[in-house]
Protein backbone atom coordinates (compact mmCIF):
# COMPACT_ATOMS: atom_id res chain seq x y z
CA UNK A 1 0.00 0.00 0.00
CA UNK A 2 2.80 2.39 0.94
CA UNK A 3 4.54 1.56 -2.34
CA UNK A 4 1.39 2.37 -4.33
CA UNK A 5 0.98 5.70 -2.51
CA UNK A 6 4.64 6.53 -3.14
CA UNK A 7 4.27 5.75 -6.84
CA UNK A 8 1.15 7.91 -7.02
CA UNK A 9 3.02 10.79 -5.36
CA UNK A 10 5.93 10.42 -7.77
CA UNK A 11 3.49 10.43 -10.68
CA UNK A 12 1.78 13.53 -9.34
CA UNK A 13 5.12 15.30 -8.92
CA UNK A 14 5.99 14.40 -12.49
CA UNK A 15 2.73 15.90 -13.75
CA UNK A 16 3.30 19.04 -11.69
CA UNK A 17 6.83 19.34 -13.10
CA UNK A 18 5.60 19.05 -16.67
CA UNK A 19 2.85 21.53 -15.99
CA UNK A 20 5.32 23.97 -14.52
CA UNK A 21 7.33 24.08 -17.75
CA UNK A 22 6.69 27.42 -19.40
CA UNK A 23 9.61 28.24 -21.71
CA UNK A 24 10.18 26.51 -25.06
CA UNK A 25 12.29 27.08 -28.15
CA UNK A 26 10.05 28.84 -30.66
CA UNK A 27 12.32 29.12 -33.68
CA UNK A 28 15.94 28.88 -34.73
CA UNK A 29 17.58 30.58 -37.70
CA UNK A 30 21.07 29.22 -38.25
CA UNK A 31 22.64 27.66 -35.15
CA UNK A 32 21.75 27.83 -31.44
CA UNK A 33 22.95 25.51 -28.67
CA UNK A 34 22.43 24.72 -24.99
CA UNK A 35 25.09 23.61 -22.53
CA UNK A 36 24.51 20.10 -21.17
CA UNK A 37 26.98 18.19 -19.00
CA UNK A 38 29.85 20.39 -20.14
CA UNK A 39 29.00 20.02 -23.83
CA UNK A 40 27.18 22.23 -26.32
CA UNK A 41 24.09 20.50 -27.73
CA UNK A 42 22.11 21.87 -30.72
CA UNK A 43 18.71 23.23 -29.79
CA UNK A 44 15.60 22.16 -31.64
CA UNK A 45 12.18 23.71 -31.97
CA UNK A 46 9.93 22.87 -28.97
CA UNK A 47 12.87 22.02 -26.70
CA UNK A 48 12.03 23.03 -23.11
CA UNK A 49 14.25 25.65 -21.51
CA UNK A 50 14.91 26.59 -17.90
CA UNK A 51 15.93 30.07 -16.76
CA UNK A 52 19.23 28.55 -15.57
CA UNK A 53 20.06 26.98 -18.94
CA UNK A 54 23.13 28.46 -20.67
CA UNK A 55 22.61 29.02 -24.39
CA UNK A 56 24.66 30.44 -27.22
CA UNK A 57 23.65 31.69 -30.65
CA UNK A 58 26.07 31.65 -33.60
CA UNK A 59 27.03 34.60 -35.79
CA UNK A 60 24.28 35.65 -38.24
CA UNK A 61 21.85 33.37 -36.41
CA UNK A 62 18.82 33.88 -34.17
CA UNK A 63 17.05 32.07 -31.36
CA UNK A 64 13.49 32.83 -30.31
CA UNK A 65 11.86 31.26 -27.28
CA UNK A 66 8.34 31.56 -25.97
CA UNK A 67 7.26 31.98 -22.35
CA UNK A 68 3.77 30.56 -22.41
CA UNK A 69 2.86 31.66 -18.89
CA UNK A 70 4.02 35.25 -19.35
CA UNK A 71 2.74 35.32 -22.95
CA UNK A 72 6.05 36.64 -24.23
CA UNK A 73 8.29 35.81 -27.19
CA UNK A 74 11.97 36.71 -26.92
CA UNK A 75 14.01 37.01 -30.11
CA UNK A 76 17.75 36.75 -29.45
CA UNK A 77 20.69 37.48 -31.76
CA UNK A 78 24.28 36.29 -31.42
CA UNK A 79 25.37 35.54 -27.86
CA UNK A 80 28.39 33.58 -26.64
CA UNK A 81 26.85 31.97 -23.58
CA UNK A 82 24.24 33.46 -21.27
CA UNK A 83 21.50 31.99 -19.14
CA UNK A 84 17.93 32.13 -20.36
CA UNK A 85 17.12 34.21 -17.28
CA UNK A 86 19.81 36.75 -18.18
CA UNK A 87 18.52 36.99 -21.73
CA UNK A 88 14.94 37.52 -20.56
CA UNK A 89 16.13 40.32 -18.26
CA UNK A 90 18.21 41.89 -21.03
CA UNK A 91 15.47 41.73 -23.67
CA UNK A 92 12.49 42.49 -21.42
CA UNK A 93 10.63 45.50 -22.73
CA UNK A 94 12.43 45.37 -26.06
CA UNK A 95 10.05 42.88 -27.65
CA UNK A 96 6.81 43.88 -29.36
CA UNK A 97 4.26 41.11 -29.76
CA UNK A 98 0.50 41.32 -29.24
CA UNK A 99 -0.87 38.88 -26.65
CA UNK A 100 -3.40 37.43 -29.09
CA UNK A 101 -0.57 36.52 -31.45
CA UNK A 102 1.52 34.97 -28.67
CA UNK A 103 -1.45 32.79 -27.75
CA UNK A 104 -1.82 31.76 -31.39
CA UNK A 105 1.92 31.11 -31.69
CA UNK A 106 1.87 28.96 -28.56
CA UNK A 107 -0.92 26.80 -29.94
CA UNK A 108 0.83 26.47 -33.30
CA UNK A 109 4.05 25.45 -31.58
CA UNK A 110 2.46 22.33 -30.15
CA UNK A 111 0.06 21.27 -32.89
CA UNK A 112 2.80 21.16 -35.53
CA UNK A 113 1.12 23.72 -37.76
CA UNK A 114 4.04 26.08 -38.07
CA UNK A 115 6.33 23.24 -39.22
CA UNK A 116 4.56 22.96 -42.55
CA UNK A 117 6.18 25.61 -44.70
CA UNK A 118 5.31 26.20 -48.33
CA UNK A 119 4.24 28.85 -50.81
CA UNK A 120 0.79 27.23 -50.78
CA UNK A 121 0.20 27.61 -47.04
CA UNK A 122 -3.21 28.60 -45.72
CA UNK A 123 -3.97 32.17 -44.72
CA UNK A 124 -3.70 33.66 -41.28
CA UNK A 125 -5.86 31.78 -38.79
CA UNK A 126 -5.78 33.99 -35.69
CA UNK A 127 -6.97 37.23 -37.31
CA UNK A 128 -8.40 38.60 -40.54
CA UNK A 129 -6.45 40.03 -43.44
CA UNK A 130 -6.70 43.69 -42.43
CA UNK A 131 -2.95 43.82 -41.64
CA UNK A 132 -2.02 42.84 -45.19
CA UNK A 133 -4.37 45.50 -46.57
CA UNK A 134 -2.79 48.15 -44.34
CA UNK A 135 0.73 47.06 -45.35
CA UNK A 136 -0.14 47.34 -49.05
CA UNK A 137 -1.69 50.78 -48.55
CA UNK A 138 1.37 52.00 -46.65
CA UNK A 139 3.70 50.80 -49.40
CA UNK A 140 1.64 52.55 -52.07
CA UNK A 141 1.33 55.78 -50.09
CA UNK A 142 5.04 55.98 -49.21
CA UNK A 143 5.93 55.59 -52.88
CA UNK A 144 2.99 57.38 -54.46
CA UNK A 145 3.58 57.96 -58.14
CA UNK A 146 6.65 55.73 -58.22
CA UNK A 147 6.62 52.22 -59.65
CA UNK A 148 7.26 49.37 -57.26
CA UNK A 149 10.94 48.61 -57.38
CA UNK A 150 11.93 52.23 -58.00
CA UNK A 151 11.20 53.35 -54.48
CA UNK A 152 13.21 55.57 -52.18
CA UNK A 153 14.82 53.46 -49.45
CA UNK A 154 14.79 56.47 -47.12
CA UNK A 155 11.01 56.20 -46.93
CA UNK A 156 10.94 53.50 -44.29
CA UNK A 157 9.71 53.32 -40.71
CA UNK A 158 12.41 50.82 -39.70
CA UNK A 159 16.11 50.79 -40.51
CA UNK A 160 16.42 47.62 -42.58
CA UNK A 161 18.42 46.42 -45.57
CA UNK A 162 19.56 43.16 -47.18
CA UNK A 163 22.14 41.59 -49.45
CA UNK A 164 21.87 38.75 -51.94
CA UNK A 165 24.57 36.11 -51.34
CA UNK A 166 25.78 33.22 -53.47
CA UNK A 167 24.55 30.07 -51.75
CA UNK A 168 27.87 28.26 -52.04
CA UNK A 169 30.47 30.99 -51.47
CA UNK A 170 28.44 33.50 -49.44
CA UNK A 171 29.83 36.26 -51.67
CA UNK A 172 27.57 39.31 -52.07
CA UNK A 173 26.00 39.43 -55.55
CA UNK A 174 24.73 42.26 -57.74
CA UNK A 175 24.03 39.85 -60.59
CA UNK A 176 22.86 36.24 -60.61
CA UNK A 177 22.76 33.57 -63.27
CA UNK A 178 19.56 31.95 -64.49
CA UNK A 179 18.93 28.87 -62.35
CA UNK A 180 21.51 30.15 -59.88
CA UNK A 181 20.73 29.84 -56.17
CA UNK A 182 21.19 32.53 -53.57
CA UNK A 183 20.31 33.33 -49.97
CA UNK A 184 19.30 36.58 -48.30
CA UNK A 185 21.28 38.33 -45.57
CA UNK A 186 18.83 40.52 -43.64
CA UNK A 187 20.02 43.49 -41.60
CA UNK A 188 17.62 44.76 -38.93
CA UNK A 189 19.16 47.95 -37.55
CA UNK A 190 15.99 48.94 -35.70
CA UNK A 191 15.35 48.53 -31.97
CA UNK A 192 12.52 46.00 -32.35
CA UNK A 193 12.33 42.46 -33.76
CA UNK A 194 10.74 42.35 -37.20
CA UNK A 195 9.01 39.82 -39.43
CA UNK A 196 10.32 39.96 -42.98
CA UNK A 197 9.68 38.75 -46.49
CA UNK A 198 10.86 39.79 -49.95
CA UNK A 199 8.78 40.62 -53.01
CA UNK A 200 10.37 40.15 -56.45
CA UNK A 201 9.10 42.54 -59.15
CA UNK A 202 10.40 41.81 -62.65
CA UNK A 203 10.62 44.19 -65.60
CA UNK A 204 7.13 43.19 -66.76
CA UNK A 205 5.71 44.17 -63.39
CA UNK A 206 5.01 40.58 -62.35
CA UNK A 207 5.33 39.97 -58.62
CA UNK A 208 6.63 36.88 -56.83
CA UNK A 209 6.94 36.01 -53.15
CA UNK A 210 10.54 34.98 -52.42
CA UNK A 211 10.31 33.40 -48.97
CA UNK A 212 7.83 30.71 -47.92
CA UNK A 213 4.98 31.16 -45.44
CA UNK A 214 4.10 28.60 -42.77
CA UNK A 215 0.56 27.30 -42.74
CA UNK A 216 -0.30 28.99 -39.44
CA UNK A 217 1.22 32.27 -40.66
CA UNK A 218 3.35 32.68 -37.54
CA UNK A 219 6.41 33.56 -39.69
CA UNK A 220 8.56 32.27 -36.83
CA UNK A 221 11.23 31.24 -39.36
CA UNK A 222 11.39 34.85 -40.62
CA UNK A 223 11.57 36.63 -37.26
CA UNK A 224 14.68 38.84 -37.17
CA UNK A 225 15.88 40.13 -33.76
CA UNK A 226 16.57 43.82 -33.20
CA UNK A 227 19.96 45.28 -34.14
CA UNK A 228 21.45 42.25 -35.86
CA UNK A 229 22.28 40.59 -39.18
CA UNK A 230 20.77 37.20 -40.06
CA UNK A 231 21.48 34.79 -42.95
CA UNK A 232 18.37 32.94 -44.16
CA UNK A 233 20.43 29.98 -45.37
CA UNK A 234 17.58 27.51 -44.81
CA UNK A 235 15.47 29.26 -47.46
CA UNK A 236 17.51 29.60 -50.69
CA UNK A 237 15.94 31.13 -53.78
CA UNK A 238 16.49 30.23 -57.42
CA UNK A 239 16.38 32.84 -60.17
CA UNK A 240 14.76 31.84 -63.46
CA UNK A 241 13.91 33.33 -66.88
CA UNK A 242 13.31 35.95 -68.10
CA UNK A 243 16.67 37.65 -67.92
CA UNK A 244 16.80 41.32 -67.03
CA UNK A 245 16.67 43.43 -63.90
CA UNK A 246 14.44 42.34 -61.05
CA UNK A 247 13.70 44.64 -58.13
CA UNK A 248 13.64 42.85 -54.79
CA UNK A 249 11.66 44.62 -52.06
CA UNK A 250 12.23 43.72 -48.41
CA UNK A 251 9.10 44.35 -46.33
CA UNK A 252 9.28 44.27 -42.53
CA UNK A 253 6.66 44.72 -39.80
CA UNK A 254 6.36 44.15 -36.06
CA UNK A 255 3.61 41.57 -36.62
CA UNK A 256 3.60 38.50 -38.89
CA UNK A 257 1.89 38.94 -42.23
CA UNK A 258 1.10 36.98 -45.39
CA UNK A 259 3.01 38.55 -48.30
CA UNK A 260 0.78 36.73 -50.80
CA UNK A 261 -2.18 38.73 -49.54
CA UNK A 262 -0.13 41.94 -49.63
CA UNK A 263 0.76 41.11 -53.25
CA UNK A 264 -2.92 40.59 -54.01
CA UNK A 265 -3.79 44.04 -52.67
CA UNK A 266 -0.92 45.62 -54.60
CA UNK A 267 -2.21 43.99 -57.79
CA UNK A 268 -5.68 45.47 -57.21
CA UNK A 269 -4.75 49.02 -56.19
CA UNK A 270 -2.79 51.96 -57.57
CA UNK A 271 -1.13 54.66 -55.52
CA UNK A 272 -3.49 57.43 -56.66
CA UNK A 273 -6.38 55.92 -54.66
CA UNK A 274 -4.53 55.45 -51.38
CA UNK A 275 -4.93 58.01 -48.60
CA UNK A 276 -4.33 58.14 -44.85
CA UNK A 277 -2.35 54.91 -44.73
CA UNK A 278 0.01 55.19 -41.79
CA UNK A 279 0.66 51.55 -40.86
CA UNK A 280 4.35 51.32 -39.83
CA UNK A 281 6.43 49.24 -42.23
CA UNK A 282 10.06 48.83 -43.17
CA UNK A 283 10.86 48.78 -46.89
CA UNK A 284 14.12 48.40 -48.74
CA UNK A 285 14.54 47.89 -52.50
CA UNK A 286 17.53 46.34 -54.28
CA UNK A 287 17.87 45.76 -58.04
CA UNK A 288 19.41 42.44 -59.11
CA UNK A 289 20.54 41.62 -62.64
CA UNK A 290 19.52 38.15 -63.88
CA UNK A 291 21.80 37.04 -66.71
Amino acid sequence: MRKIILMMLMSLCSIMFVGAQDIYVYSIIGSAEKQENGKWVPLQKRNPLDVKDIVRVANNSALSFIDRKAEKIYSISQTNGKSVGELIAAYKGKQSFASNFVSHASKSLFNGGSDRISHEAAGCTYRGDIVENDIAKSILLKHKGVALGSMDNAKTDYAISFDVLDRESNNVLDAVKVDGQAIFRIKNNSDVPLYVNILDVNEAGEKFVCLPIDDATTMSHLLIPANCTIDLAAHPVEFTEPKGVDNLILIATEVPYDLRQVKSYLDKNDSSSIENADYPIGVYCKPVVIK
